[in-house]
């Protein structure tokens, strides 16, 4: 077998071999391969096939090199740009080990054609826009404008309490209400 032959074997049997995805995105709710899901069943691979990946990181650009290990100058190189991570909370060594996994495993699912789904299509679509009631919007914005004009609100809060009403923000104009009716029962 040449190279291609082997790497095109390699991604038959990895993709028969059924790896479950233990990383788990649960804001966006999706679950994706981490590299410890994918490496042992790459690695298993390379013994029986004979084959060796080695990955390589420049300031611009990361490498995996697929290289046949019976005939070690035929190999096959995919190449990635690199980024930065800026992770809340971590000192810049921490970023760079965040960077290396990411693309490392990046790399590994170019090399292998390891298909996940698209995080961004698995959101498209999905996320219900918030349903304002624009009767109530109505109804409680007329109930503040009566008290808009009465000595309960000085010339600040009245601005304020306006711009709810512009802006059609049911949850601040129902603030506002709460605030008012608590200074009207004081009196």
């Amino acid at each position: 077998m040449n190279v291609y032959e082997k790497l095109a074997e390699a991604r038959v049997r990895f993709q028969s071999s059924n790896p479950k995805k233990s990383g788990k995105n649960t804001f966006a709710k999706y679950e994706y391969f981490e590299l410890s899901d994918i490496l042992p069943v790459i690695n298993g691979l390379g013994k029986e096939l004979k084959f060796v990946c080695s990955v390589s990181f420049t300031e611009k650009d990361a490498d995996l090199t697929f290289i046949d290990s019976e005939k070690v100058l035929e190999r096959i190189t995919f190449t990635c740009p690199m980024a930065k991570a800026e992770l809340k909370g971590c000192h810049d060594v921490q970023n760079l080990g965040a960077v290396i996994t990411y693309i490392k495993r990046y790399l590994y699912q170019n090399c292998f054609e390891i298909v996940e789904s698209d995080s961004l299509d698995s959101q498209t679509g999905n996320i219900e826009p918030k349903k304002t009631n624009t009767n109530e919007i109505i109804e409680q914005s007329t109930i503040l404008e009566g008290y808009l004009e009465t000595e309960l609100f000085d010339d600040a809060n009245r601005i304020k309490a306006q711009r709810s009403i512009d802006s059609k923000n049911l949850e601040n104009i129902k603030a506002w209400i709460v605030w008012v009716k608590a200074k009207e029962d004081k009196k």
